[in-house]
């Protein structure tokens, strides 16, 4: 499969056009619309609020050189009212992921449905090298949520972020959608491994038995009482460790680790 940012070089500039809005590359003339729905509340209010005066300059900065990046505008001409972009995703091997913030003045009018379908419809009418895309869309965002599924779009798994729950979203039917998900469970399961080890290696992880049925009770109790999530293994790290990476065994006998954010599965 080829990178996205490969994908993005080849292909950019892209303009696109749907029935009521124009999808263009952001341009330094942009600035205003980038500020307006980095600090509009209602906009952010699913995005962890309005973001800092440093990374608005930054992005007012990288945008006009960051390809994969349109400003949303009227069909009939007149300033941006948006922005929607596609990059490489950190979470799942560099997979394509679509995003979307509309001023709050235009929504409720398929103005943001439009433009992101233009945009979804390109990559996969001319980037079949890159992958299909995902959307990621806090569980509570309704309008959100329902704008990628009148776009054909279903929901492969939910994530913990910025310690909301969030839907991941891909194009496709439900074989497809069955499909990507074995494949990012499969990823998730390869990042915790090799997390493991990682931290495995370190002195606290060094010290640790191969088999901690070998720790006696009062070696136990010491530990940290975490659970991780998707496997139910008690955290193998004492209660004050930091930083907030918890060290266990998965069910196979790997070693894997977890971040704080995991929901931890009650202990008994």
């Amino acid at each position: 499969m080829e990178s996205v940012e490969a994908v993005l070089a080849r292909q950019w500039p892209v303009v696109l056009h749907a029935e009521r809005v124009t999808l263009r590359p952001v341009t330094s003339q942009d600035a205003p619309v980038v500020r307006a729905v980095l600090i509009d509340p209602e906009v952010r209010a699913f995005l962890g609020g309005p973001v800092s005066e440093a990374r608005i300059e930054a992005r007012q900065r990288d945008y006009p050189t960051t390809p994969g990046v349109w400003a949303v505008a009227p069909a009939a001409g007149g300033e941006a009212i948006g922005l929607v972009s596609i990059t490489a995703d950190s979470r799942f091997a560099g997979r394509a992921e679509i995003s979307y913030q509309l001023l709050s003045s235009a929504w409720g009018q398929g103005l943001g449905r439009e433009a992101v379908g233009a945009a979804v419809d390109w990559w996969a009418a001319e980037a079949p090298d890159g992958g299909p895309l995902i959307a990621v869309t806090q569980e509570r965002n309704t309008a959100s949520r329902r704008l990628l599924e009148t776009l054909g779009m279903t929901v492969l798994d939910t994530l913990l972020e910025h310690s909301e729950r969030q839907c991941l979203y891909t194009p496709g039917s439900e074989e497809t959608a069955l499909r990507w998900a074995r494949l990012l469970q499969a990823r998730t399961d390869e990042v915790e491994r090799r997390r493991g080890a990682e931290e495995r290696a370190t002195a606290a992880g060094r010290a640790l038995p191969e088999d901690l049925s070998a720790l006696s009770p009062e070696q136990m109790e010491r530990l940290c009482p975490a659970r991780h999530g998707a496997y139910g293994r008690i955290c193998a790290r004492e209660t004050d460790h930091a930083p907030d990476l918890h060290l266990g065994r998965s069910a196979d006998g790997a070693w894997i680790a977890w971040l704080g954010t995991a929901e931890p599965a009650p202990v008994p």
